[in-house]
């Protein structure tokens, strides 16, 4: 069991569950809303602590209530507290069951998770019960980790320098892309990785102009970049590192566009902390960037939130009306991509913190040329 202190006191799961749940109930009370069902299961992990695949959540303002099939009963009632058990054989009756008996009027969902045609049984079996997609509930819970949050996101991190060591190693003229992605995958598993956070992304030469282009049969040559972009889960958090190699000695044009990049993305970096607009560290990346002439070749956004997911909020982007906090991770990883020539990515971790931000990915950012 995790026990965290805060304020000299041991922080039990169920607290900090009674936490988000107080916390869910708020937001709940703004919209006026009598109950909200949880149908993504990361965002009933992060609700209830339930690491299984199959479950619901339905919350009202007196009582939370966990659905589950019977495979899940023991696992449940191991790792799920302060919530009242339903175990389902059909999933739709037990959560219309409920909503009935409490007597709900009205209900929010999670319009982006729910299917269309799971949406149109609903509405038919919950009658006048009013329906609303609020997924920005659940969603804005998860964008300030805990402690054990951020100990869980920092140690998935952490196995990413062991991909990298190995990227170093086995890159080389001839190498195979999918070759050299497998060797790394089989790198992290050897240094405690649960899984994969995305295909490796790994792109040589005029490749590397697609921002996620997946390891191919391409084979690396003398005098390429190569972008690599790697992720891990651990625990169920998931990390994101990209850098740029070089096979051979890098050409003028290929360190002068490396220089660029590092440049955009160390001062996107310099003006994280609490109170920045998530728009402002776009810009910063995006102006440098477009002021040496290459705004056209950097198409997405300058970065995104990793927890649970490995894209999720705030969203670091020209659009984002996101407000940077404590507690907030984020990636910042700008690029410059031309068609025929090829790309270059820098990305890192960053963690939001009182005084300003700490990195939480540790790959040298200079030029590595194997």
């Amino acid at each position: 069991m995790v026990v965290l202190k805060k304020n000299g006191l041991a922080d039990k799961p169920e607290m900090k569950t009674g936490r988000r749940v107080k916390s869910l109930r708020l937001e709940l009370e703004k919209r006026s809303l009598d109950g909200l069902l949880l149908t993504d299961i990361k965002n009933i992990r992060h609700l209830t602590g339930f690491t299984g695949s199959a479950a619901f959540a339905l919350i009202t303002m007196d009582s939370a209530w966990f659905l589950t099939d019977s495979r899940y009963t023991a696992q449940a009632r191991q790792e799920v507290k302060g919530f009242r058990f339903r175990i389902y054989k059909k999933a739709l009756d037990a959560i219309v069951e409920l909503v009935k008996v409490q007597r709900l009027k009205s209900l929010g969902f999670e319009g982006n998770n729910l299917s269309y045609d799971n949406y149109l049984k609903f509405k038919k079996a919950l009658g006048a019960v009013r329906l609303r997609s609020v997924p920005e509930i659940p969603a804005g819970l998860r964008l300030r980790k805990d402690s054990a949050e951020i100990a869980r996101i920092k140690a998935s991190a952490a196995i990413l320098d062991a991909g990298y060591l190995k990227a170093m190693e086995v890159i080389r003229d001839g190498t195979i892309e999918k070759d050299a992605a497998l060797q790394i995958e089989m790198a992290f598993r050897e240094a405690g990785a649960d899984g994969l956070a995305f295909d490796t992304i790994l792109a040589s030469g005029p490749r590397g102009a697609l921002p996620h282009g997946r390891a191919s049969d391409k084979p690396v040559r003398k005098g390429e970049l190569v972008v690599v972009d790697m992720g891990v889960a651990k625990d169920g958090y998931n990390s994101d590192e990209t850098r740029t190699l070089c096979v051979g000695k890098a050409g003028r044009e290929e360190k002068k566009i490396y220089q660029i990049v590092k440049d955009a993305q160390g001062r996107a970096i310099d003006l994280i902390r609490p109170g920045v607009r998530a728009v402002a560290v776009d810009k910063a990346a995006r102006g440098c960037i477009e002021g040496a002439g290459y705004g056209r070749y950097f198409g997405h956004g300058t970065g995104h939130g990793v927890g649970l997911d490995v894209h999720e909020g705030p969203n670091i982007g020209p659009t984002s009306t996101d407000v940077l906090d404590e507690g907030m991770v984020l990636t910042v990883e700008p690029g410059i991509y031309i068609p025929g020539w090829g790309g270059v990515r820098i990305e890192d971790m960053v963690l939001v913190v009182k005084d300003g931000f700490e990195v939480l990915t540790g790959t040298t950012k200079d030029l590595v040329c194997l």
